[in-house]
């Protein structure tokens, strides 16, 4: 019975030893396989996730740490306003300045400064802006600029502007003329781009028009198509007397044709400083040798139709003949007129 026992016991410790020697086996194989991993993973990750048990939770440091993160939660409130709120509260505001405005005496306009005139006065001006103490911010500056343009054909580029509280100021160029157009024991004055002028104040102008009738107009073709020539000479007729600037309302420059035929004119017979202009003849002058002599407003044949008005003068005079018109408009047929 003893040699049985021992050898049940011999068979026991066997079998606690190959246990132990099984763990042990299980026990490397976990180290080996812990230490691939960390092998194969990123130091900067492997530093991290070792230092994570080394700290310690904030709030076992600090017991007071989650009140601080408290207060940040329950900070004031933001105050928003919408495009609408906003809105509303510029309109009260400017409701209740144009009310002060309105009721306050300091924002009546009674006077203006005007810079670019000199023709046309101050006074010509007032009359027709009319100001009569009225509020600045009831002004319209268009409406100021187009009253000048529709009143003063003398006057372009009018600009005007205001400023708080009763500041008035224009801005304008006036015209100057270079020809006075005499017809019908009327004038008129145009200036060196053919826009018309009426009479106004005094100037120096050298060259001047003899004519029979109002200079020939530049209509647009547009306002012709519009209203037809006719009728915009009509117009001008029934306003008369009573409308002093229909004319320039309606026609406001001359035929460039004819304005430019007239300087031509005048740089070949400079000592003239007076052109006649016939509404069938065309231009002309008063010849120093006693009688009309006209070319037409065409002047591209000027030379030769000046070289014929001698030819003509020349036989004329050897057969004793005095005329007091001679007409080369039509170079193909002079002719002339003994009065």
């Amino acid at each position: 019975m003893k040699k049985h026992n021992r050898a049940g016991q011999g068979r026991r410790s066997d079998q606690i030893r190959q246990q132990r020697l099984e763990k042990q086996s299980e026990w490397l194989h976990t180290v080996d396989e812990r230490a691939e991993h960390m092998a194969a993973r990123p130091a900067a990750e492997s530093y991290a996730h070792n230092q994570r048990g080394l700290h310690t939770p904030a709030s076992e440091q600090n017991p007071l740490a989650h009140i601080a993160y408290d207060q940040k939660e329950y900070t004031a409130p933001k105050v928003h306003l919408s495009w609408r709120y906003l809105s509303a509260l510029v309109a009260i505001l400017s409701g209740i300045f144009l009310f002060s405005a309105w009721r306050s005496p300091d924002y009546r306009v009674s006077d203006f400064e005007i810079e670019g005139i000199q023709r046309v006065t101050k006074e010509e001006v007032a009359q027709v802006l009319d100001l009569n103490q009225r509020r600045i911010f009831l002004l319209s500056p268009l409406e100021f600029e187009q009253a000048i343009t529709d009143n003063f054909p003398d006057l372009y580029e009018v600009q005007v502007s205001l400023t708080i509280p009763t500041q008035m100021t224009i801005q304008v160029q006036e015209r100057e003329p270079t020809l006075i157009w005499n017809y019908q024991g009327r004038q008129l004055w145009i200036d060196p781009q053919g826009y018309l002028l009426p009479i106004r104040g005094e100037a120096q102008i050298a060259l001047q028009i003899d004519a029979d009738d109002q200079p020939p107009f530049y209509i647009p073709e547009d306002r012709i198509i519009l209203q037809g020539e006719k009728r915009l000479r009509k117009t001008v007729i029934m306003k008369g007397e009573n409308d002093t600037l229909a004319l320039f309302k309606v026609y406001q420059r001359i035929d460039p044709v004819t304005y430019q035929a007239i300087h031509e004119l005048n740089q070949l017979l400079p000592e003239q400083g007076i052109i006649l202009y016939d509404t069938r003849r065309g231009l002309g002058w008063n010849d120093p040798r006693g009688f009309q002599a006209y070319v037409g407003t065409d002047l591209k044949e000027i030379a030769a139709k000046m070289s014929m008005l001698d030819e003509i003068v020349k036989t004329m005079i050897d057969e004793q003949i005095i005329p007091t018109l001679i007409s080369v408009e039509h170079i193909n047929a002079p002719y002339y007129r003994q009065d």
